[in-house]
């Protein structure tokens, strides 16, 4: 009987979470963190040069496979443009999906030019735009 009791939450831990619930994951953070984004501006900076519907794009998205995904199941890169685009800046966040926690955290954050890839209205193939105009 205490070995089934132990199995249970390791076999819960074990499984993951479905991509479905990942993906989900990842707007709900990426809508939160573009909140915390603009609101963290100073006011001159949102009178003067905030995108009329700041948005973010998830650049990168990967779901790891076997032995690589015991402590992280998933990757991401997202794109946050909240910015006059001739400021040319956008905010780079790197995020992992802990698989025991199964809540995605941030690691990286990083401000940068626009990629070209963004330019002129390009966007990449990934899947999962949010509130883009």
């Amino acid at each position: 009987m205490r070995l089934f009791l132990f199995a249970i939450p390791l076999f819960l831990i074990a499984c993951g979470s479905p991509p479905k619930e990942l993906q989900k994951k990842l707007q709900d953070i990426g809508n939160a963190d573009l909140e915390i984004i603009v609101k963290g501006l100073p006011e001159q900076a949102r009178k003067e040069a905030l995108l009329p519907k700041p948005y973010f794009v998830v650049d990168t998205y990967k779901e790891f496979q076997g032995d690589t995904a015991r402590m992280f199941q998933a990757y991401a890169v997202l794109a946050f443009f909240y910015l006059d685009p001739s400021l040319d800046l956008c905010q780079i966040r790197k995020y992992r999906y802990r698989r025991s926690a199964r809540v995605w955290e941030r690691f990286d954050v990083v401000l940068r030019h626009i990629p070209a890839k963004y330019v002129d209205g390009e966007e990449s193939d990934s899947s999962g735009t949010a509130e883009k105009p």
